[in-house]
């Protein structure tokens, strides 16, 4: 019993450690416990960023149950309620009072004349779309805490209008507060024969555009209902739930081709639905798919609704990777990669709100941060400024997401190959990748949002037809080689080319050629394969299906063995990676395979001894004919030390993720999730990890795509390094893998060395 509770606690105290990475950015950016703009007492505030800000900690909470989200949520929440224009008086604070709307009604709104036909004219307006904005995470919060009898006898203790007030409480004042906005805009709600029901602005209000709201703001009072609905189970939120849905869908019309809902702005003209807002005409719809919303048995959205709604994103809105439309069903386009301003504005930016939909539709969401990652949009629009990004960024994340970007590379660049490796003697990672367009050979590390080059690049111009490269110390020299493969058509040129860093500058040290033309190279790597010290290095090609071990004699390679594979004749193999899968000394190698037979189609795991022989220890199989394997990078993406595996294929564009594990002493390539793409956003793409940032233990990902992109992408679930320099462990390395509590337990008497037997953490 002992030894099982100090592997729960192991397993545990190392399951904390993996972070969010946009849970991190969230929380240092100081979002999880920064009350914003709601103690101001201008109204404005409390428009549209308040409300933001509220929608992120609700989010957070849910995500995580973190309580330090939902104490700073708690106290937004609080003074938003107090600022409120008919309870201002309360605060009792010089200058500040209750506010009359332009009719002289001080009402459960946050009235402002800044969107006025005339603005600042001092006629006051509770518009609908603010009021359910601010209501609306404050409703979802009510909800979470009557859906779950655990949270509700938590004390809130952090001051303001709810202190020392258990969360039930809270909520019970949440729910009669915003039943009192409701019922403000109560004289805004119409019905139609047809049970239909829609919210209009009143006939004399102080602004330019009177009559049925656009269908944002309908959609954004809507989501407000589900909440209610689930808060409360009252049947007065489920009746304006349908009414109002069917009034959307009155409205809304299906594209055969795209499969995608089309709808307009508002129903009063033929304006087209912009990018920006239609992420919140979309939100009321999922909102009640999402919790199960249903009247007299019939859910009021279905999935294949749910399904025409991302579609309205991925196949009407986007259009190719950082190309997309800003208008619904409407030819707007906006070129973020080559463009700095286009035909779309850039006010017109793409609203996070899409992200909800990535949970049904999963490429989405690599759709938006791929845009979102760009230079030409983060330079116009900050998204580490809105809380409520990077709320749903960490809420739908999965296994990547991209943090460094370059895409001013010509779309005719063909990279062949990109490697990782250490080529400015420092401790940090940079990466080599080499181009078929001029046979540019270069280096670069991650810089800010983008990358920097680390040593001057060479051109090595002319038909060489690359087909990849390597990087290691193959002279134990301590510095970083690169080995270039060419599938050269004359056998002079066909081979291997070694290049080293001399004072700053790639140069041809040696070249190793005379291979025939009907080679078929399929690619190289590095790695530790045979002992001695120095890394070797692995060549496959498809001629006679052989995979060539060599290791370095000096300066020199030396051919140790070269295998055979047993495939079929029609198969192919198409990429090669290596990395240390199993946490042993040495590294092992993986092939994609592409065969017509789907037994012999997939992911193939290698030992190599000394000698240089392969061993098969599993493959993952079972995959189409039509796979089309493409990209393969070996790396320790989860910072656990082993690494995995990551298999791209042009069929669908997704990444599988792999990890070799055991089982009663057996090793099996355990297929661990998947990352799912666009398929022309990963297309043809070349790959490779490497720990480009010291900060994490994780390794990142570096994707050379074929529109001439670089993309590199951190894992979403990081292990922070903390040591100071990574590479000068304390005087036991485990002590910065575990908290110190737990580190000191470990080192106590008290811990025998025969309880170590007993624990397996990975």
């Amino acid at each position: 019993m002992k030894k099982l509770f100090i592997t729960l606690i192991l397993l545990f105290a190392l399951k904390s450690y993996a972070q969010s990475y946009y849970q991190n950015l969230f929380d240092s950016m100081g979002y999880s416990i920064s009350v914003g703009n709601s103690v101001s007492f201008d109204q404005q505030a409390f428009s549209w960023g308040v409300p933001a800000n509220m929608e992120a900690l609700v989010l957070m909470y849910e995500k995580t149950h973190d309580e330090k989200y939902a104490k700073t949520l708690i106290k937004c929440i609080g003074n938003t309620i107090d600022r409120r224009d008919n309870l201002r008086d309360l605060l009792q604070l010089p200058n500040v009072s209750n506010i009359s709307d332009y009719r002289g009604v001080s009402g459960a709104a946050w009235s402002t004349d800044h969107y006025n036909t005339t603005p600042g004219d001092g006629n006051a307006y509770g518009h609908l779309v603010h009021s359910a904005n601010i209501i609306y995470p404050m409703a979802k919060f009510a909800a979470i805490i009557k859906k779950d009898s655990n949270i509700q006898n938590i004390l809130y203790q952090s001051g303001g209008r709810y202190n020392n007030m258990t969360f039930n409480v809270i909520a019970d004042d949440i729910i009669q507060k915003a039943k009192e906005t409701i019922n403000y805009h109560e004289d805004q709600w119409y019905t139609e024969p047809g049970n239909i029901g829609y919210y209009k602005e009143r006939n004399d209000a102080p602004i330019e555009h009177i009559g049925i709201c656009p269908f944002n703001m309908q959609s954004s009072i809507g989501r407000v209902f589900v909440q209610m609905y689930r808060a409360t189970s009252e049947g007065q939120y489920l009746t304006k739930i349908r009414q109002l849905s069917n009034y959307i869908k009155l409205n809304t019309s299906f594209n055969t081709n795209s499969g995608a809902n089309i709808w307009p702005y508002w129903n009063t003209n033929d304006l087209p639905e912009d990018i920006s807002h239609g992420g919140f005409t979309m939100s009321f719809p999922y909102e009640c798919y999402q919790y199960e919303i249903s009247e007299g048995g019939s859910f009021i959205y279905l999935e294949s609704d749910i399904k025409a709604y991302s579609n309205t994103f991925t196949n009407d809105l986007y259009r190719s990777p950082l190309n997309i439309s800003g208008r619904v069903g409407h030819d707007k386009i906006w070129d973020i990669k080559n463009s700095p301003s286009g035909s779309l504005a850039y006010g017109d930016y793409i609203s996070y709100m899409w992200l909800y939909l990535s949970k049904k539709n999963k490429p989405l969401y690599q759709m938006i941060a791929d845009l979102q990652a760009a230079k030409n949009y983060y330079d116009h629009i900050d998204v580490e400024k809105s809380p409520l990004t990077l709320a749903l960024l960490a809420n739908y994340e999965n296994f990547i997401v991209p943090v460094n970007t370059h895409h001013l590379w010509g779309v005719d660049s063909d990279w062949r190959g990109v490697a990782k490796g250490n080529f400015d003697g420092d401790s940090n990672d940079e990466f080599v990748t080499i181009r078929n367009y001029d046979g540019m050979i270069g280096t670069l590390e991650p810089y800010d949002k983008g990358f920097r080059t680390v040593t001057n690049s060479m051109v090595y111009s002319g038909p060489y037809n690359w087909k990849g490269l390597g990087a290691g110390d193959f002279f134990g020299d301590n510095k970083s080689e690169i080995i270039a493969l060419s599938d050269h058509a004359d056998f002079n040129n066909n081979g291997f080319y070694i290049f080293k860093i001399e004072n700053n500058q790639i140069v041809e040290h040696s070249k190793f050629t005379g291979f025939g033309a009907e080679s078929d190279w399929v690619g190289i790597t590095a790695g530790d394969f045979i002992s001695g010290g120095k890394d070797d290095f692995i060549a496959v090609r498809n001629y006679n299906k052989e995979v060539r071990v060599y290791k370095f004699n000096g300066t020199d390679p030396e051919l140790v063995y070269f295998n055979q594979l047993n495939l079929p004749v029609n198969s192919k193999i198409k990429a090669v990676a290596a990395g240390n899968l199993d946490d042993d000394p040495k590294d092992e190698i993986v092939l994609l395979i592409d065969a017509e037979d789907y037994m012999q189609n997939g992911v193939y795991a290698y030992d190599i001894d000394d000698n240089g022989v392969m061993t098969l220890i599993d493959k993952s199989i079972g995959f189409g004919a039509g796979s089309d394997w493409k990209g393969l990078a070996v790396g320790n993406l989860d910072g656990d030390g082993a690494d995995e595996i990551i298999a791209h294929r042009n069929f669908d564009g997704e990444y599988k993720i792999f990890k070799l594990n055991k089982s009663n002493g057996i090793r099996f390539l355990d297929d661990i999730g998947i990352e799912s793409f666009p398929v022309l956003q990963t297309k043809d793409n070349v790959m490779c990890f490497g720990n480009f940032d010291p900060g994490s233990k994780n390794d990142e990902l570096v994707t050379l795509r074929k529109d001439g992109g670089v993309v590199m992408f951190s894992a979403a679930k990081v292990i922070k390094n903390t040591a100071t320099n990574p590479t000068n462990k304390q005087s036991d390395p485990c002590h910065n893998e575990l908290p110190d509590v737990l580190f000191s337990f470990m080192k106590s008497a008290s811990f025998e060395r025969e309880d170590i037997k007993e624990i397996s953490v990975r």
